[in-house]
């Protein structure tokens, strides 16, 4: 037997634990400090080289009469001199004393190192704010190229950026940014429509099918005709959910917003209510804690929602097992919060993560007739709380059966639409 190999350090590009990023300064803060520093460099060293040519290379020959004639004088208050009694003292020079006094080559370069340093601290501030202004106007172009990723991200891939201004490498960037949204918007809507079209087409054939079972079935009576009947009619039902189930998802992401103020404690309520007999049916008890309160959103895909949460729990769920939920305002102002708790097999974790792609369950992808549902139904889920711009959390639950968190944010908040108040 072969030793096992060293197991080397989680990272996170292997799913280890995250590398602890450190703080760096934004792209305009290290541009204005590097106009500053630039700006600040070359005057040190322009300064540097007219110190250096100021000390060795002028020859510097400062009269001594200058001080002679101030020891020879009596200094008068405001800087004028009294005249001694000494007729042979020479002419004094008078030096108001506000002014600065240079009697030496070595005072002059003192005074010039000074000068500089304050020149270098005025040019460093300077060259900071203008580097700041300067470096802001340049990215702002960035900013609503960031501004346009985030809103894509979130769906919205109908906006463009069409920025104007002279043709450089950030408007090139900015075009082929519209024009990825372009292609994007193209493909995503024609898949949307697609769907929508190849489902509507097959519900008239599928209900034409099961017309037609139906009347197969009450025409005969043999034992083993009405056992394929029956096969036929399950699976006949089954494509009709799916087709449904489809349909549902090409009209949560076509339709527009319709913002209402109403009680999500009552529609909830409600759509356990729907799903009391299918419960009764697998032995599946529900549990709920309902809050009442108003919020902004639309009751019609919460209803959906909720229902599908019910439904893949009572479905998924084991004979004289339980389902509970729990409803209530969230710490946001205006955000709403679901949880929905249901006992079960015990689920590996992940496969719990895959849960809300298509026609996918807890033992995998869906594969025969009798097993209930179509694997739709979290796909759904998902697809109205990323119209809510909410957050969909899914975990297995400790001694079998799954836990999903629904938190919804304000709905004024999501898209700035003003709500229709409730008739």
């Amino acid at each position: 037997m072969t030793s096992p190999r060293p197991t080397p350090p989680p990272s996170d590009l292997d799913g280890g634990e995250p590398v602890t990023k450190r703080y760096r300064l934004t792209v305009r803060a290290r541009l204005a400090l590097t106009y500053s520093a630039l700006l600040t460099g070359a005057g040190i060293v322009l300064l540097a080289i007219v110190y250096v040519f100021m000390r060795y290379v002028p020859t510097y020959d400062f009269a001594a009469a200058t001080t002679a004639s101030t020891d020879a004088a009596s200094v008068a208050p405001g800087g004028s001199l009294v005249p001694t009694d000494d007729p042979t003292a020479p002419a004094a020079v008078v030096v108001p004393a506000s002014e600065l006094l240079v009697t030496s080559s070595e005072q002059l370069l003192n005074l010039l190192l000074v000068t500089s340093i304050v020149v270098l601290v005025v040019l460093a501030v300077l060259g900071t704010a203008v580097g700041w202004a300067v470096a802001g106007r340049m990215l702002r172009p960035l900013q609503d190229i960031n501004s346009a990723v985030h809103r894509a991200s979130e769906g919205d891939l109908a906006q463009r950026i069409r920025l104007s201004g002279p043709r450089d490498e950030i408007s090139e960037l900015a075009e082929s940014f519209d024009e990825m949204l372009d292609r994007l918007d193209r493909s995503f809507t024609a898949t949307r429509r697609f769907a929508a079209n190849a489902s509507h087409e097959l519900r008239t054939p599928l209900a034409t099918t099961r017309a037609m079972l139906d009347v197969a079935l009450a025409q005969h009576d043999d034992p083993e005709e009405r056992v394929v009947f029956d096969r036929l009619r399950v699976m006949n039902e089954r494509n009709i959910e799916t087709v449904t189930a489809l349909l549902d998802l090409a009209r949560i992401d076509s339709s527009p917003p319709r913002l209402e103020q109403f009680d999500p404690s009552r529609v909830v309520a409600q759509a356990i209510e729907s799903c009391a007999e299918e419960a009764a049916a697998h032995d599946v008890r529900i549990e709920h804690r309902l809050t009442e309160t108003t919020i902004d959103g639309e009751p019609v895909l919460l209803r959906q929602l909720v229902t599908n949460l019910v439904q893949n729990g009572i479905r998924h769920n084991e004979p004289g097992g339980f389902l509970a939920v729990e409803a209530a305002p969230s710490d946001v102002p205006g955000g709403w919060e679901i949880e929905v708790v249901s006992s079960g097999q015990v689920l590996d974790p992940e496969a719990v993560e895959r849960f809300t792609d298509p026609f996918m369950r807890g033992t995998g992808r869906t594969r025969n007739a009798s097993s209930a549902g179509q694997g739709l139904g979290l796909s759904i889920v998902a697809a109205i709380v990323d119209r809510f711009r909410g957050e969909l959390r899914l975990a297995p639950r400790q001694g079998g059966g799954l836990r999903v968190s629904v938190v919804l944010p304000p709905a004024r908040s999501v898209n700035g639409e003003h709500p229709r108040s409730m008739t």
